[in-house]
């Protein structure tokens, strides 16, 4: 099935790329479906989860958040996503991070002049406030480059990240919408065997994170985990035996493992100056 994932600023019209490519593909688009799912999964409120997604935490919820948790539930939940029966477009949240190893995925940028934007919402919101508009649009810019750094260490303008860009000052919805269109109906998108098993191995891979952090006996160890058609390999480091054992335990509990190798390093936890003397 197709797959899309996109990435858009405040303004560029994305949102009226995604819907017109949601009815030319007929597709669905993917956004905020997930939060309620990922907020009961991390066990936060609504509005926590979206600051975290939108890069708008204050210090308090940046300071009683688990961040590294929240941010392997995203990916959990982006990849189920992806890898589900249905054609989906996914957009925002390091959808095009997560999926730049798949081959039947096109990611694309939705984006446009600074000025052609503030004029845009300034319409939408009906507002003449010319200065209080593009405070709020530079927020936004920088929240939304602050969460592709801090979790995907890339920058959201950066062409290479996608394969296609578009400037909606000068490219019309229904163009862009016409050469995404191409690019996903072409040979070089095409869905595969091989580009399922590669998405099936991401997503395990994400998978197990998820299960391994969300796990208490595992939730604080430093585990690396890949897959390859099936095989799942953990790396890192662990305080003890146990805490190995317990991660080959969880990892083999998911759905989709066929083997694994663990090559966790334990660490054995010394005692308390003065135990055993």
């Amino acid at each position: 099935m197709p797959l899309i994932a996109m990435n858009r600023e405040m303004g560029s019209l994305g949102k009226d790329v995604a819907a017109g490519l949601e009815q030319a593909l007929g597709m669905k688009v993917r956004h905020h479906e997930m939060i309620d799912h990922l907020a009961s999964r991390a066990r936060l409120r609504k509005s926590h989860v979206v600051s975290f997604l939108e890069g708008t935490q204050g210090l308090i919820e940046r300071l009683t958040t688990d961040q590294v948790r929240l941010r392997i539930l995203t990916a959990d939940e982006i990849l189920s996503m992806a890898e589900s029966d249905n054609a989906v477009i996914l957009r925002g949240w390091g959808a095009t991070s997560l999926l730049k190893e798949v081959p039947h995925a096109v990611r694309v940028c939705v984006s446009a002049s600074r000025r052609t934007r503030v004029k845009r919402m300034m319409d939408r919101l009906g507002s003449n406030d010319a200065r209080e508009v593009e405070r709020i649009v530079d927020n936004n810019d920088e929240s939304a480059r602050a969460v592709m750094r801090r979790h995907f260490h890339i920058e959201p303008r950066d062409i290479n990240e996608y394969d296609m860009g578009f400037n909606t000052d000068r490219v019309s919805v229904e163009q862009c919408v016409e050469e995404i269109v191409k690019m996903v109906k072409s040979p070089q998108f095409a869905e595969t065997d091989e580009s399922r098993a590669k998405l099936r191995d991401i997503a395990l891979a994400h998978h197990v994170r998820a299960a391994l952090r969300t796990h208490g006996a595992t939730s604080h160890c430093s585990v690396r985990v890949t897959a390859d058609k099936g095989r799942v390999d953990l790396r890192g480091s662990v305080d003890n035996i146990d805490q190995s054992e317990a991660c080959s335990d969880i990892a083999l509990r998911i759905k989709g493992v066929r083997n694994l190798e663990n090559h966790l390093n334990v660490v054995e936890v010394t005692g308390r100056k003065g135990d055993g003397e």
